[in-house]
């Protein structure tokens, strides 16, 4: 007899209960034919629980409507189903939809199943597989009846390709403060994947206000070229995703990523922000490469960021200035105590020469607390990093110290000489980036606060760029740094970055002095914005692009031929 079954999980390791269930029916007598996609869904009677996984299969089975009630029993029973509340949490729960197009209503079974019409997580995965399937009562087939549902959207197919992953993250809305800026909701996740951040070697975790990414990479290029398996995880990503996980300065290919991506949903689904996803998924894949060092940059702060649920043998705070002061605190003390947050037992703590005398002291105060000794980056002369702008060089020094430290942490003895040949090609991109376009030297730069903007004034000091583009996000205090801008350009176009949150030009353009506002061009798109500033700027002429990591990928993404993936990952007002 064909059968039609629903299956669904919210309780342990969605996928591979679901998994299990299907091997159990079998091997109870009922062969699996067809099975689904699974579906992700939101709970949908009783709501205070995670996200459900589900899921259909069409099987042929000998066992009567009885019989087969029996064997789901089973299952569900070796699969530990446990129910606390009505419609509550469970490991598997396993309906009958149809028997054949048999009718059925006996007080412990129902044929076919009575509340079928309102599940759209039932109603989904069985118009995949049974698209000319008719309800032996109404003669609607499932799609009829998806189609009919008044309430829809609570079921999203799991991406099965790369492209269908970055969609889903897309999709994600941007993460509430209190919901998310908190470690239990990833430390929960890595618990239930068996603690991959435990296994993926010595780590360095990097913080800062500037200079935190750079350093990171170098610092994992230094030890890659010692001859150790090192991960690195920065962010956010200027091109494409899979820059922010990169093992040996390879990025992490798309079916591994949609695989990590796979099984910390299948434990977390709905309980995790974007950035604690992808921080997971980044943590097991190092755990999955036996990685001998893993390199974190901190996404922003440090104590209550994701990446802290990772342990720091060395814990690096490369700069701290006034940023994300809703979040952090107005205060520099206040944003250092976050960064000093990463700081952990008995940890080296590597701190950048710039990092002022306030911040100083709460840092050194935490690293005393923890029994953590204290280093400062050495100076040394580093020529593979000129013509990568002078703020690269403290960089590449913090880059080599805290190489160094994790080796010596490690058991192991850093050579210099080959750390220091990779750290120019470790730069990542956006940061000072030289290109040339018609004829014109264009100079890409992720700066987005007072020190980054600082540092390309100081670059730009001796000849003004012909034509700077900018565009920053609306959670910046961007006046000062507009003005900034402004004063090392001939010419200003204010844009808009494709990201989520970025700042209305025009809103910019106000903070500008009334003479140099009537100069400034606004051109609401980062690539026309581009292409204007190329035929305004002289052919000996610089186009400077800063502001923004998203608008370096913008442009950076649109010269490669392609669309920057900007992912709703930063915190917003509750």
């Amino acid at each position: 007899m064909k059968v039609y079954l629903s299956l669904g999980s919210n309780l342990g390791d969605r996928l591979a209960n679901l998994e299990r269930a299907l091997e159990l029916l079998a091997d109870g007598g009922c062969k699996v034919v067809r099975r689904s996609r699974v579906y992700e869904t939101a709970p949908l009677y009783y709501l205070e629980q995670p996200a459900f996984f589900n899921m259909a299969a069409a099987c042929e089975t000998e066992l009567s409507p009885e019989g087969l009630l029996v064997l789901i029993g089973r299952v569900e029973s070796a699969l530990r189903r446990r129910r606390l509340v009505r419609n509550g949490p469970r490991t598997i729960d396993v309906d009958i939809l149809f028997y054949g197009g048999l009718r059925l209503s006996s007080p412990g079974l129902e044929l076919p199943h009575p509340r079928l019409v309102e599940r759209e997580f039932v109603l989904a995965p069985l118009a995949e597989i049974a698209p000319g399937l008719r309800h032996p009562a109404t003669g609607l087939t499932p799609a009829r009846m998806l189609f009919d549902l008044k309430d829809r959207g609570g079921a999203r197919r799991l991406p099965s390709d790369y492209a269908e992953l970055e969609e889903w993250l897309r999709a994600l809305p941007p993460p509430a403060v209190d919901k998310h800026y908190s470690l239990k909701p990833v430390k929960a996740a890595l618990a239930r994947l068996g603690y991959p951040q435990e296994r993926m070697g010595t780590v360095v975790h990097i913080t800062g206000s500037t200079g935190k990414t750079s350093s990171a990479c170098m610092t994992a290029a230094a030890l890659s070229a010692n001859g150790w398996r090192t991960g690195l995880y920065t962010s956010p990503h200027v091109r494409s995703l899979r820059e922010r996980i990169q093992v040996n300065g390879r990025e992490i290919r798309e079916k591994d990523l949609l695989s990590c991506f796979l099984r910390v949903e299948s434990v977390a689904a709905g309980e995790l922000s974007f950035f604690e996803t992808i921080t997971a998924a980044a943590f097991l894949y190092f755990s999955l490469k036996k990685t001998d060092f893993a390199v974190v940059e901190a996404g922003l702060g440090g104590r209550l960021d994701a990446t802290n649920s990772a342990p720091g043998a060395v814990a690096g705070i490369t700069s701290v200035s006034l940023e994300h002061a809703a979040l952090l605190g107005p205060r520099l003390a206040d944003i250092a105590a976050h960064k000093a947050g990463i700081i952990k037992k008995g940890a080296a703590v590597l701190v950048g020469q710039a990092v002022p005398e306030q911040a100083w002291r709460v840092i050194r105060t935490a690293a005393s607390s923890a029994g953590a000794r204290v280093y400062r980056p050495l100076v040394c002369v580093l020529p593979g990093l000129r013509n990568c702008g002078a703020f690269q060089l403290p960089n590449g020094a913090f880059a080599l110290r805290a190489a160094s430290l994790a080796a010596e942490k490690a058991g192991l003895n850093l050579a210099p000489a080959l750390a220091e040949r990779v750290l120019r090609r470790a730069i990542p991109p956006g940061r000072f980036q030289r290109l040339r376009l018609a004829g014109r030297t264009i100079v890409v730069d992720g700066a987005h606060n007072a020190e980054g903007v600082a540092a390309l004034t100081r670059e730009f000091a001796e000849r003004p760029a012909a034509v700077c583009v900018t565009s920053f996000m609306s959670d910046k205090d961007a006046a000062p740094l507009v003005r900034a801008l402004a004063a090392l350009s001939e010419k200003l176009i204010l844009t808009r970055s494709l990201s989520y949150r970025a700042a209305d030009p025009e809103a910019l353009r106000r903070h500008l002095h009334p003479e140099r506002r009537e100069k400034t061009l606004v051109v609401e798109n980062p690539v026309a914005a581009l292409q204007r500033a190329l035929k305004l700027a002289p052919q000996s002429g610089t186009v400077l692009v800063a502001g923004s990591l998203y608008l370096a990928g913008d442009v950076l993404a649109w010269l490669s031929g392609g669309r920057a993936f900007h992912p709703p990952e930063m915190l917003v007002g509750k």
